[in-house]
């Protein structure tokens, strides 16, 4: 745990400058996009907001900035954090951002997005920086990602090439998407086996992200294929039996099963709600990890999400603000 102490003293500082519930709402109260970003520049966030004298599309490089903050902030808890073990489980937490940044990436090639606009639509992470992605982007297809990916060794290419070419099938996405997460499983379990409190933290919350990653594949599934061909083991609430059993549930049922522990029912037929909520319970279950285990890594996993969480509703503001979305509409999207 002593190899936490200096990384932790330093994101509990970072911690104060998130805008919480609070500073959303005071974002969203904002008329128009020139006063929220003003906002944003003296609550904490100036880092992500360019000047306004910005040439060029200023909200776009204002999105890319605060796309950046999270694995900025990733990155320096790696740098901060001492030991080699602390460290190899703080990477092994940081797969999953490279996996969504993959799984985006993919979702954008596959619909022949262009470059420009893929790249503003993906997230950097630690392992896919902004000259990686641009450079994945540009490929002419998934395929060609795919192999670019073998060519640079990336823990996640083997997962890709194998499930690129069946893309153009009932399912094909879901497919790739559900081996990218499981590749990430595969190694992050593998790096967290043994004993310690930090390696206890990391698989309690694998576990928990292991039943929301099957938890989204049920509600995307929809005929695509059968439970088993997407399952993610290493969860505690939907095993593969409970999953196939989920799965033969009409929509409707289905939704109010997971409402348990996911989130309101009627939230979850909204694709972008229900990401949204899945998000909140990993955010609340790290969050419980730090509080009872303060000098644990569960303080950098807890920030790291919560900092991913807040920049993708910020995101959501400074949009709504672009495509008209009145206050209480925003307020309503973002208490989902």
């Amino acid at each position: 745990m002593a190899g936490c102490d200096f990384a932790n003293a330093r994101l509990g500082a970072r911690r104060a400058w998130l805008l919480g519930a609070r500073g959303l709402r005071e974002l969203v109260a904002r008329p128009d996009l020139p006063t929220r970003l003003e906002f944003l520049r003296k609550a904490g966030y100036a880092e992500g907001v360019p000047p306004a004298a910005t040439p060029g599309d200023l909200l776009a490089s204002v999105e890319a900035a605060l796309w950046e903050m999270p694995r900025r902030d990733a990155l320096r808890a790696l740098r901060d954090i001492e030991g080699a073990r602390p460290r190899l489980l703080l990477r092994a937490f940081l797969l999953f951002q490279d996996a969504a940044t993959l799984k985006a990436l993919f979702r954008g090639l596959a619909r022949s997005e262009p470059a420009e606009r893929l790249l503003s639509l993906v997230e950097p992470s630690p392992g896919f920086p902004k000259p990686t992605l641009r450079a994945l982007a540009a490929r002419p297809g998934p395929a060609s990602a795919a192999a670019m990916l073998e060519r640079q060794g990336s823990p996640f290419a083997g997962a890709a090439v194998e499930a690129v070419p069946g893309l153009g099938r009932t399912g094909g996405a879901l497919r790739l998407e559900s081996a990218i997460d499981r590749e990430a499983f595969v190694l992050a379990l593998a790096a967290a086996r043994g004993g310690g409190e930090d390696a206890r933290v990391l698989r309690r919350v694998l576990a928990v992200r292991a039943d929301l990653v099957n938890a989204r594949t049920l509600l995307c599934l929809g005929g695509a294929g059968a439970p088993a061909e997407f399952f993610v083991p290493g969860g505690t609430r939907l095993g593969a039996a409970r999953l196939a059993s989920l799965a033969r549930l009409p929509p409707s049922a289905l939704r109010e099963a997971l409402s348990e522990w996911v989130g309101p029912a009627a939230a979850l037929a909204s694709p972008f709600r229900a990401d949204e909520l899945l998000a909140r319970v990993l955010g609340r279950v790290a969050r419980a990890e730090a509080r009872c285990r303060p000098l644990s890594l569960a303080v950098a996993l807890s920030f790291l999400l919560d900092r991913q969480a807040e920049v993708r509703r910020i995101r959501l503001v400074l949009r709504g603000a672009e495509f008209g979305l009145a206050p209480d509409e925003l307020l309503d999207l973002l208490e989902t």
